[in-house]
C-alpha cells in the first residue's frame, strides 16, 4: 500500500494510538512555506513522502514528533538522544565500529571519534517514539528504523508500511522481511547486524 487516500482512510478508521487523540489523515497539514521553513532550519531536505505525509495529517494528540510546531532545538534533542545511546554502548558494551579503525586507550578520545563521525551519518527524521525515518538519500522510500541505543532494527520498509504495522496490524517483522528495503549506510550496518 502506498501513502494516499487509500491508506489514508485505512489509518483513520482503524489505527490505534492508545488513549492519544487519533491523527486525522488526508486533510491539510503543513503547508509548502512550513516544509520550506523546516529544511531551511535543519539544512537539509526533506524526502517527499515524508513532506507529503505532513502536508496531509493533523496531529491533535501529539501522536507524531511535532513537525508542525516545529522546534530546532527540540529535533536537536532528539538526535542527542540517539547520540548517547550510541555513547553509552560505547561506554558500557564496548561497542566500536570498523569505521573507527583502532580503539583509543582513553573512553574520552573514542567518543570524540564516535561523536565526529556520528556527524556525518545520513540523517534521521525523528517520527513517533524512538522509531527514524532514514532522511538521507533524500528518496521517497527509505526505510525507518527503531533506535535505542545500537540496538537498531528496521520498522518499515518505507513510510507507508511502517504506518500500516505501526497504528493498525502491529505486526512489522514478516512484512518488512517480505520487502526489499533501501540500504542506508550505517543505520543499515547496524540493523542487519
Amino acid at each position: 500500500m502506498e501513502l494516499g487516500p487509500e491508506l489514508f482512510a485505512l489509518l483513520n478508521a482503524r489505527q490505534w494510538v492508545g488513549s492519544q487523540i487519533p491523527v486525522i489523515y488526508g486533510v491539510p497539514g503543513l503547508s509548502s512555506d512550513e516544509i520550506a521553513s523546516i529544511e531551511a532550519q535543519l539544512g537539509f531536505r526533506l524526502p517527499d513522502d515524508f513532506a507529503y505525509l505532513f502536508q496531509n495529517l493533523q496531529d491533535p494528540g501529539r501522536v507524531f514528533f511535532p513537525w508542525s510546531q516545529f522546534d530546532k532545538r527540540e529535533y536537536d534533542e532528539s538526535m542527542q538522544w540517539v547520540l548517547h545511546g550510541i555513547e553509552f554502548d560505547i561506554e558500557k558494551n564496548h561497542l566500536w565500529l570498523e569505521r573507527w579503525r583502532k580503539r583509543p586507550g582513553t573512553l574520552p578520545a573514542a567518543l570524540d571519534i564516535a561523536r565526529k563521525d556520528f556527524q556525518t551519518w545520513p540523517k534521521l527524521l525523528p517520527i513517533y517514539g524512538h522509531r527514524f525515518l532514514a532522511a538521507e538519500p533524500c528518496h521517497s522510500g527509505n526505510p525507518v528504523f527503531s533506535i535505542m541505543q545500537t540496538d537498531i532494527i528496521y520498522y518499515g520498509a518505507d513510510l507507508a508500511d511502517y504506518l500500516l504495522h505501526e497504528f493498525v496490524d502491529r505486526d512489522y517483522a514478516p512484512h518488512t522481511q517480505a520487502q526489499k528495503i533501501r540500504r542506508i549506510e550505517v543505520w543499515s550496518d547496524f540493523a542487519e547486524g
